[in-house]
């Protein structure tokens, strides 16, 4: 069978064409990547979702005319940003995006209703200005009747679903992660709804990853020029799909990481944890495919790179005209002085700073570490390397922490895993082996879903069977252990961040 993937990233929209024969081989090409559309509309930054949809109908109808019949579809996103739809109308207000400052100050305004502690304890959710209930009540002191009659929230993957089928639900791993949904429960936070006056009519019905939602719309298939395809939830919150591609085996005693704009720690678990640790780590647990539970950690991550990067395109593009590589930034840190200076990476200055560079320069004069120059692009990338290191490292201690499980072997996934300077740094500070697994692992995860759901796969241990036999894993092992546990121990003193 053949699978349309739609993996969309705050940066950037990846959709490729994967297979799976009878014989349970596993092949994926891409066939599409683009920016994911960002404009301002009415003071704010939003998501263009309609343009999102435009192009994948035109990936759809390209691959018609050449005569390649798509089996299924499915469509995963980052979380939290959503579209309302009005059920009245048939019209979807835009998707804001996150790191819009609409929701500056709207953790103290949530903290005003309700403590933080019971909002963990009803969700599992971290505290957090961005997150959708923040969001809501962003939208309705903006546009007060906004939330008024038949309306239906639908999280950016399920808005996309929703247009191709016409079925409106949402997956669980997409609205575990709202701070509105109950992962403990598996069912949406009355006691949340309530204390904030959100309507519960907004909500739609949950189902959980492989469920088939129907046939792309009819006219739709008419106007596209092909047959009947279906639609497929795959675990809508990217991390939930690219956990089901984690490569490990049996008595294996593993986490994992998944990397991109942000880093999440991670454990697949098969209970809720909300104990006090939890919350003072302010980790969460979210829905997975299988029934299973994500435990994790953020760490602002690559988020921090990517803004300088564009930053120094910018201001250089005269030296680099196309913009440096990621390949030639980790180049540079590689050749740049080790441990000359930390940063917290979870500092709210880097939230949605005007300038990543000047932000991070300013913050190491603040903390009284040495200040590396504007366009010394190496220095400045190997402290966010060292620090995004540290921050894996901490969050790793959390997870032992709270579960009380032992961990051996952390496998890191998604796009970041191809920076084999980092992977060692992570390697060095956790001081346990590294396995670097698929690097789109999301999209892997996404199809193998698709494939649950359609019936060609049976389990999440079938899945990670394929995965084994599809990727190449590669190894790093501990070489500094002690120089980094000591300059760990002398940053977090630095930074006021010790345990």
């Amino acid at each position: 069978m053949r699978y349309l993937v739609v993996d969309i990233g705050s940066g950037s929209v990846k959709i490729y064409l994967a297979a799976l024969d009878d014989r349970k081989r596993f092949t994926m090409e891409e066939a599409d990547r683009f920016e994911t559309g960002r404009t301002s509309l009415e003071g704010h930054t939003v998501t263009n979702v309609f343009a999102v949809y435009d192009r994948i109908c035109e990936v759809i109808r390209k691959l018609g005319r050449k005569g390649i019949k798509i089996d299924a579809m499915g469509i995963d996103s980052w979380c939290s940003d959503y579209g309302i739809l009005d059920m009245d109308s048939g019209a979807v207000t835009i998707p804001v995006f996150y790191r819009d400052p609409r929701t500056d100050g709207y953790g103290r305004r949530v903290e005003q209703v309700m403590d933080y502690r019971e909002i963990y304890r009803l969700t599992t959710q971290r505290r957090i200005e961005n997150s959708t209930l923040c969001q809501l009540l962003a939208y309705r002191d903006e546009y007060p009747r906004g939330l008024d009659g038949a309306k239906k929230l639908l999280f950016i993957g399920d808005l996309l679903m929703y247009l191709f089928t016409g079925k409106l639900c949402s997956e669980v791993s997409v609205a575990s992660y709202s701070q509105l949904y109950s992962t403990e429960r598996d069912m949406w936070a009355e006691e949340i709804l309530e204390a904030y006056q959100l309507p519960k009519s907004l909500m739609p019905p949950v189902v959980p990853a492989g469920t088939v939602l129907g046939n792309i719309r009819r006219e739709l298939r008419s106007f596209l020029g092909i047959g009947e395809v279906k639609v497929v939830a795959p675990a809508v919150h990217d991390t939930s799909s690219a956990a089901v591609t984690v490569p490990a085996g049996e008595g294996e005693n593993w986490a994992f990481l998944a990397t991109g704009s942000w880093f999440l720690m991670s454990m697949e678990t098969e209970q809720v944890y909300c104990n006090e640790a939890a919350y003072r780590y302010q980790l969460t647990s979210t829905g997975l495919a299988f029934g299973n539970i994500l435990l994790k950690k953020n760490i602002t991550a690559m988020w921090l790179l990517q803004e300088c990067k564009r930053k120094w395109d910018e201001k250089y593009a005269e030296i680099s005209p196309e913009g440096y590589s990621y390949a030639e930034i980790a180049k540079m840190a590689e050749e740049a002085e080790a441990f000359a200076g930390i940063i917290d990476t979870e500092y709210e200055g880097f939230v949605h700073p005007a300038d990543m560079v000047e932000e991070i320069r300013g913050y190491l004069a603040r903390t009284g570490q040495k200040v590396p120059e504007y366009g010394d692009i190496g220095q400045i990338t190997r402290i966010i390397y060292e620090s995004i290191a540290l921050q894996s490292k901490r969050a790793l201690e959390m997870l032992r922490e709270v579960t009380g499980k032992q961990i051996d072997l952390l496998y890191i996934i998604g796009g970041a895993n191809r920076v084999s300077l980092l992977n060692q740094f992570i390697a060095d500070a956790a001081g346990i082996p590294v396995r670097v697994g698929q690097s789109e692992a999301t999209a892997v995860g996404n199809a193998l879903l698709q494939a649950y759901g359609m019936g060609q796969v049976e389990s999440e241990e079938e899945i990670r069977k394929i995965v084994r036999e599809y990727e190449e894993i590669v190894e790093y092992y501990p070489k500094e252990e002690i120089i980094w546990k000591e300059n760990i121990c002398a940053g977090l003193r630095r930074l006021g961040m010790e345990k």
